[in-house]
């Protein structure tokens, strides 16, 4: 890794939350020349020197470190394994805690919140969504969502559970008092009580083996006996040690029960 990318990563580090040695290397790289490219900066030096100068642009470059895009019910065929199979597994417990971690801009953790309605349990649950990106939980909080969002949403539900305001949608109060939406980082434990349910999509394939390695012991910890944790359809966690603390329930839709 050459001198001037070290030093940029050092200096994002010092004044962001974001732990860019957790991070693969190409991804991470592709990512800051996104910002590179539409400020017109030839090399990493050029960026650590705007940033320095410009301290508002780490705002969107974790918008793109981050890849805060997401949909509500992404990959159905998850959230109907979890409607179907896990949460009556759960319906029984006095209260039930939900968390998307890695929450982006909300859309998983609204539908997390769905989800409980539909099952006549939203009244003792409570959700959870935390992002690393300040700007991604504001998004998140405010629950405002261009149609874009709705690709896998019936109309039925949209209609339901959202309010349209000029072209785009908004959660209903309802909904919205069911989730709380924090600024946290994974490599961390949060500062709420231990889940029933996490679901971390799409957040791990971008971390190195000893990051996943420290996210999945803090997921792990977080949870209570006979819980469950989703992640990404794409992610493959080989040669991860703390995979064997969790016993796979769905192997297709990467479904994890910890069992003891």
């Amino acid at each position: 890794m050459e001198d001037s990318l070290l030093e940029l990563l050092k200096y994002i580090e010092t004044n962001t939350a974001f732990k860019c040695q957790n991070y693969k290397e190409k991804p991470l790289i592709r990512r800051l020349r996104v910002r590179m490219r539409a400020l017109d900066l030839a090399d990493f030096f050029q960026y650590r020197e705007y940033l320095k100068k410009n301290p508002d642009e780490f705002k969107r470059l974790l918008e793109v470190l981050t890849i805060n895009l997401s949909y509500f019910f992404r990959n159905p065929e998850t959230f109907d394994y979890l409607r179907d199979e896990v949460v009556p597994k759960l319906k029984n417990r006095p209260r039930l805690v939900f968390w998307s971690a890695g929450c982006a801009h909300g859309e998983e953790a609204y539908s997390l919140a769905i989800m409980a309605t539909e099952s006549g349990l939203l009244d003792k649950t409570i959700v959870y969504g935390t992002d690393i990106d300040e700007l991604a939980i504001e998004k998140a909080t405010a629950g405002v969502y261009s149609p874009i969002a709705f690709q896998y949403t019936t109309p039925d539900v949209k209609s339901r559970y959202f309010r349209t305001v000029g072209g785009n949608h908004e959660v209903v109060d309802k909904l919205k008092k069911s989730v709380r939406f924090l600024h946290h980082d994974i490599f961390f434990p949060p500062d709420f009580e231990t889940c029933d349910l996490i679901l971390c999509r799409n957040v791990l394939i971008y971390l190195d083996r000893s990051a996943q390695s420290t996210v999945l012991k803090n997921f792990f910890d977080h949870l209570n006996p006979q819980s469950y944790l989703a992640i990404g359809k794409v992610e493959l966690l080989l040669g991860i040690p703390e995979v064997q603390l969790f016993q796979i329930v769905n192997r297709t839709e990467h479904i994890y029960c910890k069992t003891s």
